[in-house]
């Protein structure tokens, strides 16, 4: 099925009557769930085992999914704890106009360590991606397009790094990951999960993405039949196996048009990084 198909037909599952379109919005973003993994990196320190990342990313923050909606996002994230928040790209869906609500409502987001980002293709459209990066470094968020953080705690340092969009900008993980020494020993940012597949630095123990919604609505013993992603149903959500590193793929908190989702809730997602038990001793 093509993506036109695909869009046809969730268009006219939810546009027969102007109150089928007007539950769209409601049917794309209301029943976002909270989900929960744990990921075990081989070379993460002892002294962040344990360390919780909240995973937003694919707001597309438009007409369909407003201001009210992005602002109960960021206080159900808030409630989560969390060391770190990280945000995949896609926060507004294609127009610079978007970007003062949706940069005001996650500059609220709270988290020990706080608050991280790449960008998305949708961030792209428009010539946005420019005014967001720099509304989102003066609301604090650290812009992680091709560069990296070290974390530290008790003397131990955690890379996390980030790079650029994988079909609107660059990708250059050797400056994201500058610093990191041994195997699985960073984190990484890509929006798009098909940035894995090119991706053969071991250094890396988990990358976080987006992109493909989970696909937003799935068939019974079919899958989703639409995704944006080059390796068909692979990296369609949860943790996902790369050719060398793992992806968690977040199904996405908001929803591109058509703003429909079945069997396929948007989430938010909560990640807890454990160490090897050898090296908590």
């Amino acid at each position: 099925m093509t993506r036109r198909d695909f869009l046809s037909l969730a268009a006219k599952a939810i546009a027969g009557t102007s109150l089928g379109f007007a539950l769209g919005p409601f049917l794309a973003a209301a029943h976002c769930v909270v989900t929960r993994t744990s990921v075990t990196l081989r070379g993460l320190p002892r002294e962040f085992d344990g360390f919780r990342i909240a995973l937003l990313t694919d707001l597309h923050h438009s007409e369909w999914i407003p201001r009210s909606y992005l602002r109960q996002i960021v206080d159900r994230t808030n409630l989560q704890d969390v060391d770190l928040i990280a945000l995949t790209g896609d926060l507004i869906h294609c127009g610079r106009p978007w970007i003062p609500g949706c940069v005001s409502e996650l500059s609220r987001l709270q988290a020990r360590r706080g608050v991280v980002s790449v960008l998305g293709n949708h961030d792209h459209a428009d010539y946005a991606a420019a005014p967001l990066r720099h509304a989102l470094r003066s609301a604090g968020i650290y812009d992680l397009t091709n560069d990296g953080i070290d974390l530290r705690r008790r003397g131990a340092e955690f890379r996390i790094g980030g790079v650029g969009d994988l079909w609107r900008d660059r990708q250059r993980p050797r400056k994201a990951l500058s610093g990191a020494m041994s195997a699985e020993s960073a984190l990484l940012l890509s929006h798009n999960p098909d940035y894995a597949e090119t991706l053969r630095d071991e250094r890396v123990g988990l990358m976080l993405s987006g992109h493909t919604h989970g696909g937003q609505v799935i068939i019974p013993g079919i899958g989703a039949p639409h995704l944006p992603s080059r390796y068909g149903q692979k990296y369609r959500e949860g943790l996902c196996q790369g050719p060398i590193v793992r992806v968690y793929v977040s199904r996405g908190s908001g929803s591109s048009f058509p703003p429909v989702r079945i069997a396929c809730p948007p989430e938010i997602a909560i990640i807890t990084l454990r160490s090897l038990p050898e090296s908590r001793t």
